[in-house]
């Protein structure tokens, strides 16, 4: 009886530490200093809810749009764009939310949204990749990169600045809508979520290859874990029927 107890408790420790829960800093990354994010990150956005403090990652994809994971989609939200260091940028308000039509909240899968700005901003934006570029992320399993707002480690308030780390994409698949992997060193935490998984093409320019939605493990406390990101490319046609300037 007692053996059958203990294997209980074992199974739902197991279903506790596999659940998945969206992607809340990146553990185990390194701060972006203003230099280095005028150079690699000009287009990264944060999204912060007045009413709750709550944090997002987005990128600016055209002047007037930013991409983020569904369930980050808010017309409340400040996109706070221009710098590293959030408390520092301009914040610029949000005039409509929209959310993949196939997004399903509770299983994750789609989970990829635009706002569209109140004002468009000028500067660099972030290509999103193309068909051909996920099929050589899938193919080659290069060294990526992440990059967001969120927690540092369990327990930690939102970082002030953006932070980045390299990724080894250890047995990257592709399921539905998303790309996982298993990253041992670093990974997403609290507040990272809608944030960037960026593949260095051979020309050497970056593109948008996945959207930070979820992640299974405890990512935060451990460092590492399986990491779930929205495949940008199966959801260029979402994304070019609402702004324009891609679809050219």
């Amino acid at each position: 009886m007692a053996c059958r107890r203990c294997a209980a408790v074992a199974a739902l420790l197991c279903a506790c530490l596999l659940a998945v829960a969206p992607a809340f800093a990146i553990v185990n990354g390194t701060i972006v200093g203003d230099a280095r994010f005028a150079a690699r990150y000009p287009w990264a956005v944060a999204l912060v809810s007045p009413s709750s403090g709550g944090v997002c990652t987005a990128q600016l994809i055209a002047p007037r749009w930013v991409l983020t994971a569904a369930h980050c989609t808010s017309t409340g939200s400040e996109v706070r764009v221009g710098s590293s260091d959030r408390s520092q940028a301009r914040v610029v308000a949000v005039a409509e939310a929209i959310q993949h039509p196939r997004y399903d909240a509770r299983a994750g899968t789609w989970d990829i949204g635009l706002l569209r700005l109140a004002e468009p901003v000028a500067g660099p934006v972030v290509q999103p990749a193309t068909a051909a570029d996920a099929a050589a992320l899938l193919r080659e399993k290069a060294l990526a990169a992440i990059a967001g707002w969120g927690r540092r480690a369990t327990g930690l308030g939102y970082s002030q600045r953006l932070v980045e780390s390299e990724v080894e994409l250890d047995d990257l698949r592709r399921e539905d809508s998303r790309f996982i992997f298993i990253d041992r060193a670093s990974g997403p935490c609290g507040g990272d979520s809608g944030g960037p998984l960026l593949l260095r093409r051979a020309d050497g320019s970056w593109v948008l290859a996945g959207i930070a939605s979820r992640v299974a493990g405890d990512l935060c406390a451990m460092g590492g874990g399986v990491s779930l990101y929205t495949d940008v490319a199966a959801a260029r046609g979402f994304i070019e029927g609402h702004v324009a300037e891609l679809a050219r």
